[in-house]
């Protein structure tokens, strides 16, 4: 019901008259089918009707404001017909009052919307996503998602401040709007992270797509404060029904498909194939110890590799971790001594009240700044002293 109040918003906002607010109605009457009519009513007085009823109501509420313009010989708004049709037509509305539509407006809106980017949230998204999937199923259509992940955002948190880091989250978001169609979902699927649905699209339309959006954000300039920067995005693409029909199976093609990307040097889209699966990522069942980079006080976590591969690593920890904080990891990877991984966590989800799946993308840029600055370390240390030159005297 959400997705489709929050749609019913979206069309009265961007419709450019009534009529053409009624036509936006009637397509999604067609796309969704009946149980469109009560949320309409809904969503524009806050009645709750039955479905029979609102179908009803729908029909002879557009004739009503048909009479009303013929008799007042001028325009008469949408919201005018109704308020007359349920006062004086029927009993749902004896004793009407003003609200300004804004305040409803913005508070309708917080259920469906992130506040930081006004994009879609993610609760929004997840019910979007199973219809939508559902619709293709249905009707035989294709379907295709992106998932988008700001590369070394931390970077910007770490050097100008979060408030900084709202600005360039906002300014990406704006840039993914510019570059989606009409008919494409984007929301905000947590910290940094991103995701475009786009309904019947074949993976090639999408490819194209996905390229534009990455340009898009890759030229966007962020204004703050006295400084200008830019970002790139690392991306992950998956497509019904070529890559799973399964809608859960399709969200972690997208995501892997997004380290994949990152392994690849970041800002460009990667896209999901199967035989991905089979060798750049493998099972890897050992205990790890992780901390917070930069933090030598904090506390060691302990946990359980899962999977490892070129891109990234998924473990699981009896404590959440930081989202966008960046982890030094020890991994024993092989019979020998253990491996120091360094990256940034970009997936937090709870399997069971005590165990929490940890992704972390590689950041072999922290690596190599790790590691120089451990043998900048060792060499001054160890420095030898300066042996005098007794030839000269």
């Amino acid at each position: 019901m959400e997705s489709i109040r929050a749609a019913i918003i979206e069309c009265r906002n961007t419709a450019a008259n009534e009529d053409e607010f009624i036509l936006k109605m009637q397509d999604l009457i067609t796309e969704h089918g009946n149980s469109v009519y009560p949320v309409i009513f809904n969503t524009l007085t806050t009645l709750d009707l039955p479905l029979k009823t609102a179908e009803e109501y729908w029909h002879t509420l557009k004739e009503h404001r048909r009479k009303l313009i013929w008799k007042l010989d001028r325009e008469v708004n949408l919201v005018t017909a109704l308020s007359d049709f349920l006062a004086t037509k029927t009993n749902f509305l004896p004793n009407a009052r003003l609200v300004d539509s804004r305040t409803f407006d913005r508070i309708v809106t917080g259920t469906t919307h992130d506040t930081l980017t006004g994009l879609f949230n993610r609760t929004y998204f997840d019910e979007t996503f199973e219809q939508q999937v559902s619709l293709a199923k249905r009707y035989n259509t294709d379907l295709s998602i992106l998932f988008l992940d700001i590369d070394d955002f931390k970077e910007v948190n770490d050097s100008l401040g979060h408030i900084a880091g709202d600005v360039a989250l906002q300014e990406v978001a704006s840039a993914i709007r510019r570059a989606k169609r009409e008919s494409d979902i984007a929301a905000r699927y947590g910290g940094e992270e991103f995701v475009l649905l786009m309904p019947l699209t074949p993976n090639v339309s999408a490819s194209i797509l996905a390229e534009r959006i990455r340009k898009e954000i890759e030229t966007t300039h962020i204004h703050y404060d006295k400084h200008v920067f830019s970002l790139t995005i690392s991306g992950g693409l998956a497509s019904y029904p070529l890559n799973s029909v399964d809608p859960k199976d399709l969200l972690q093609m997208a995501d892997s498909a997004v380290y994949l990307a990152k392994g690849a040097g970041k800002n460009l889209i990667s896209q999901f194939k199967r035989e991905q699966r089979r060798y750049l990522r493998v099972k890897l069942r050992k205990p790890i110890l992780v901390q917070e980079l930069g933090f030598d006080d904090e506390q060691v976590f302990s946990g359980h590799c899962k999977d490892i591969g070129m891109g990234g690593i998924l473990f699981e920890t009896p404590s959440p971790l930081a989202l966008g904080s960046t982890q030094k990891m020890s991994v024993p990877v092989n019979n020998g001594d253990p491996v120091l991984l360094i990256g940034k966590v970009v997936r937090i989800e709870k399997s069971d009240p005590d165990t929490f799946n940890i992704g972390l993308s590689f950041s072999f840029k922290e690596m190599a700044k790790t590691a120089s600055n451990q043998i900048a370390t060792f060499l001054k240390e160890n420095e030898m002293p300066e042996i005098p030159d007794f030839r000269s005297h």
